[in-house]
């Protein structure tokens, strides 16, 4: 039993996560999101980072004489204070002192920048939203769930509320 065991965990069968990557918009969804994630991560153990992917930055580039130069960097100031937000709160839900957790916040597509961060940090495990924060982008571009499913390096687990085991 002892080498069925260990031989199950060396193929990943029986592993559990040790690394889990939580891909989060700035929605209702993406609150609901990160406080599954961070539940899920306290209940294994297991070290959680938060990634939120902002727009190419060149999609403001055209409203320069409107939008402040800086603006990037208040949108990606304003994003970590949401998420951190997001945690404070999850962790009051949970009944737990606040604590540090990792933070990124990246420039992209996003499912490709989740896919490239997961695979160059060695998660073994993602967890993203069933849906994103726009229609139009769900319409033209397709699902950022789907893709981050298809093309990712490890396991994927999309939520969806409602179905939470704990």
């Amino acid at each position: 039993m002892e080498w069925t065991s260990r031989f199950l965990t060396e193929r990943g069968v029986l592993a559990m996560p040790k690394k889990i990557l939580v891909a989060v918009d700035l929605s209702e969804l993406g609150e609901r999101v990160v406080s599954y994630g961070h539940s899920l991560a306290h209940r294994l153990g297991v070290e959680a980072t938060f990634i939120h992917i902002l727009p190419q930055p060149y999609l403001w580039r055209g409203y320069e004489p409107w939008v402040p130069p800086d603006i990037d960097s208040e949108v990606r100031e304003i994003a970590e204070k949401k998420i951190h937000y997001f945690i404070r709160k999850a962790e009051k839900g949970l009944g737990l002192e606040s604590h540090e957790h990792n933070i990124v916040i990246e420039e992209g597509d996003p499912a490709d920048s989740v896919i490239r961060f997961a695979r160059e940090g060695e998660y073994n495990l993602i967890v993203v939203g069933y849906r994103g924060h726009s229609t139009l982008e769900y319409l033209v571009v397709g699902s950022t769930a789907a893709k981050v499913a298809r093309y990712a390096p490890c396991s994927v687990l999309i939520y969806r509320p409602g179905f939470e085991p704990f």
